[in-house]
């Protein structure tokens, strides 16, 4: 297989950039979800949070991201290795493709935090209304997770239709399969 394109997020946009954009993304996000949820829905009270349960929400929403990324490609049969590391203190967990993998199955993969995390904070939302702060925050807190995620779909989705995806530590490599010219 060639190497049709290496996407390197950080070396085309910049970590600060792209962490400026995250908590961009996350406090629209914030915004959005709390405006709209709260209109179509009437608490008679707001519980006092709990720091505890905000750091366990943030953990729990941080593991079920990545975790969530790993479910398709283990129902595909495909190895991957989630990894930590600690960073300045801060857990760090990361996720290696042992294999190429196709690019539908990466495109689901990237995409499977968001729809199925916003989804349980708006569930959760419904039936906690009380609760509707913590969820809005959570949910928010995987936008700007998926705010990654939704840079490699864009340049996964200008990739041709029959590729595969590899991680590779540089970046992610978008490969097409050979053509035998006779």
């Amino acid at each position: 297989m060639n190497c049709w394109k290496t996407i390197n997020i950080a070396r085309d946009y910049g970590t600060l950039r792209l962490i400026m954009f995250s908590a961009c993304n996350m406090l629209v996000s914030f915004l959005l979800y709390y405006l709209l949820i709260s209109s179509f829905i009437q608490s008679d009270h707001t519980v006092q949070l709990d720091f505890g349960l905000f750091i366990i929400g943030l953990i729990a929403v941080i593991v079920f991201h990545k975790l969530l990324h790993c479910l398709p490609i283990w129902i595909c049969r495909k190895k991957s290795i989630i990894s930590w590391r600690w960073v300045l203190g801060f857990p760090i967990m990361t996720l290696k493709l042992c294999t190429p993998i196709s690019k539908k199955v990466y495109l689901i993969s990237l995409l499977m935090p968001v729809f199925v995390l916003t989804l349980a904070s708006g569930i959760a939302s419904i039936v906690y209304p009380s609760y509707l702060p913590l969820f809005s925050v959570l949910a928010s807190i995987n936008f700007g997770l998926c705010f990654y995620d939704f840079i490699y779909v864009s340049y996964v989705l200008k990739a041709p239709k029959q590729c595969f995806v590899e991680d590779y530590s540089e970046g992610v490599h978008i490969l097409v399969k050979q053509q035998i010219i006779h």
